[in-house]
């Protein structure tokens, strides 16, 4: 199989051993815009507007927190403030006039229930536009381009895909979305592979996870763990993609 640039990343994927490999390139893609944001951005003026704009969410903010560059997510947090802080005071007018309890007369809503509906569309919009979550998944639209290409051109790729564990339930909804619109006369023929692959490696984990379970019996003591014994982190992982594992120890 002769690669091309914008192939090598999923080939490598495909050649680890992991439940979902476009999990593993967008677990990848989150460390490296991680990085990205608490460095080099800090010093690219269009990257910090749309960054002071948009933020980051939750689970982001968390993985910025982790990385221990405080001083960096300080800088990024201090601007944000400032972007949030002129939002809401674009809500001023509808909250004075709920304040007072003003409606006009044939209007359908109260002046309360305006001004809520105000704060949910601006804030909610804050809420899901996470500048790292807009890069991981238009990244990861590319790689699923190049997936089901390769897939639909390369015998070798086609081997890879039928040695792998498959990929989460996240990512076989996406990927079957997806085979009709860019594979259109093999997409079928794609569903119906991933499908038979989903189906047996469901099954796969379902007994790891059952043996795993086992070894909480007395009488199983002396069977062996086999595979089973990351089975609950990989069973999450299969069902809905990858995730951080959590850390109780204190963070400075």
């Amino acid at each position: 199989m002769k690669e091309k640039i914008y192939t090598i990343p999923v080939n490598e994927a495909y050649d680890k051993d992991c439940e979902c490999p476009l999990c593993e390139l967008e677990k990848q893609l989150e460390y490296e815009a991680v990085e990205y944001a608490l460095g080099a951005a800090m010093m690219e003026p269009d990257f910090r507007i749309e960054s002071n704009e948009k933020g980051y969410c939750n689970r982001h903010f968390k993985q910025m927190f982790d990385a221990h560059n405080k001083l960096s997510l300080a800088l990024v947090l201090e601007t944000h403030l400032i972007e949030l802080r002129k939002k809401l005071d674009g809500l001023e007018k509808a909250v004075n006039t709920a304040a007072a309890g003003k409606s006009g007369l044939f209007k359908r809503n109260t002046a309360a229930e305006t001004a809520a509906e105000d704060i949910s569309a601006v804030f909610g919009k804050v809420e899901c536009e996470c500048m790292i979550c807009q890069k991981i998944n238009s990244t990861t639209k590319h790689y699923i381009d190049v997936l089901l290409y390769l897939w639909a051109t390369e015998e070798e790729f086609r081997a890879k895909f039928e040695r792998s564990k498959g990929v989460c339930l996240k990512h076989f909804k996406i990927l079957c979305e997806a085979a009709p619109k860019h594979i259109k006369s093999d997409a079928g023929k794609f569903i119906a592979a991933l499908a038979a692959k989903e189906k047996k490696e469901l099954e796969r984990i379902q007994e790891d996870i059952h043996r795993f379970t086992l070894k909480f019996d007395y009488r199983y003591n002396d069977m062996e763990w086999g595979t089973a014994q990351d089975a609950p982190l990989r069973t999450i992982e299969k069902i809905s993609g990858y995730i951080t594992p959590y850390d109780d120890k204190e963070k400075n």
